[in-house]
């Protein structure tokens, strides 16, 4: 399975995929919304403000191209390191360090055709963060979390912890901490008028 943006300057390889993921996932959260606002790409947020995310693991992504094109952004100083590209201004990936997760965004999964992604995974296997979804997300979309969604997602990371999935990653360099790409950190205006 290869990631892409929408351009194809920037490809990477996913070596264990879709064994090794959770599925599809969408999150409500205010921080995704504001994010993709900031990039002025709200058409990939779905009808309530969603973002579909299929997470793998950051040991299991090797960059084949473009990295020259990778920009990074934090909402806050200790927030999410969200990697997007300068080149098509494509959201890619949400990480952070030392932790077994890479949450791609759908947009950016190639498949041979547009169905074969879908039909490999199913259906979104959970929602989370309904309350900051907008109108009326669909039935069962919890107001933060619930047992659903943690049992989705846990037994994903709980493998990566013990397997050792968060090292190497290709966003992160040797230390594991530091981002291969200085973070543009928003300030708290800058958030809030995301947030209007």
């Amino acid at each position: 399975m290869e990631i892409q943006c929408e351009c194809g300057k920037f490809r990477a390889r996913l070596k264990a995929f879709p064994n090794n993921t959770p599925g599809r996932l969408v999150c409500y959260c205010d921080d995704c919304q504001s994010y993709l606002h900031y990039l002025k790409r709200d058409d990939l947020l779905d009808a309530n403000g969603g973002t579909e995310i299929i997470p793998a693991y950051p040991a299991e992504v090797e960059i084949l191209s473009g990295l020259e094109h990778l920009k990074c952004t934090q909402l806050s100083p200790n927030g999410t390191f969200r990697f997007s590209t300068a080149c098509c201004n494509t959201p890619i990936v949400n990480t952070r360090p030392k932790v077994p997760w890479a949450g791609f965004l759908r947009c950016v999964y190639k498949a041979r055709d547009d169905h074969q992604l879908d039909q490999a995974l199913g259906p979104v296997r959970s929602r989370i963060m309904g309350r900051y979804a907008k109108g009326t997300p669909p039935a069962g979309t919890p107001e933060k979390f619930n047992l659903k969604a943690f049992v989705t997602v846990m037994p994903f990371m709980l493998k990566g912890k013990l397997l050792k999935k968060s090292r190497p990653s290709p966003f992160f360099a040797e230390d594991g901490v530091t981002p291969i790409v200085a973070p543009q950190i928003l300030n708290e205006a800058q958030r809030q008028a995301l947030r209007q």
